[in-house]
């Protein structure tokens, strides 16, 4: 990155620290042209880690790059593609409470001195592609590297690798590829690499792969 552009990306970063809304659009946006993309930016991944909580690997886009929507405490992989209206909640109500309104359980409202309830962390592997209105529960840990989560899903539970899930609560309807062919995926590590690293096989990944279920 050219040096006036490094200094120009760093003061973007410190001026999201003013809590006005207008202000932080404003700096997402230019950071997001600065970068050549929300794909490839590392400082709209830095603001994200550091102001949010939300980890988000190198080249995936979409509806991850929401702090409203996606809950603090997620991680999530390389190469994934978010629909735009996707939400990941990281607690519950208190149901064993007299009450379950935040007043008694959130301190941001002032009432009580610490938050009183459980908040879940996620990783979301590499790969994955979440559909439109997908809704991600907190008892969700983990999303397996590959794994679809079909549009409109409730997802209750954790999701194997490559699995294809739909429904509400969603379940598993399918496997991508077969056994073998997901652990050959796996250990080649693909998604480590650098898009211009995976450009040089680019035949390897448009079409189909060879496999027998």
């Amino acid at each position: 990155m050219p040096q006036r552009a490094s200094i120009l990306s760093g003061i973007l970063y410190k001026l999201y620290a003013v809590r006005v809304r207008r202000l932080r659009h404003a700096v997402l946006w230019l950071t997001i042209k600065l970068d050549g993309g929300e794909m490839l930016s590392h400082i709209l991944r830095r603001i994200y880690s550091d102001y949010h909580g939300i980890e988000i690997g190198m080249y995936s886009y979409g509806g991850c790059f929401n702090s409203v929507r996606i809950a603090k405490g997620t991680k999530i992989g390389r190469y994934c593609s978010f629909a735009g209206d996707v939400w990941r909640f990281n607690g519950n109500h208190p149901m064993k409470f007299r009450s379950m309104h935040p007043y008694f359980y959130e301190p941001f409202f002032g009432y009580v001195r610490e938050e009183l309830i459980h908040r879940s962390e996620l990783v979301i592997g590499n790969d994955v592609w979440v559909g439109q209105n997908v809704c991600i529960l907190p008892g969700v840990r983990r999303i397996g590297d590959g794994a679809v989560l079909g549009a409109g899903s409730v997802v209750t539970k954790d999701v194997p690798d490559f699995a294809v899930v739909v429904g509400s609560p969603a379940r598993v309807i399918r496997y991508r590829f077969s056994k073998e062919t997901q652990l050959a995926i796996k250990a080649s590590r693909w998604w480590d690499r650098s898009i211009e690293e995976v450009q040089k096989d680019l035949g390897e990944f448009t079409r189909p792969v060879d496999d027998e279920q």
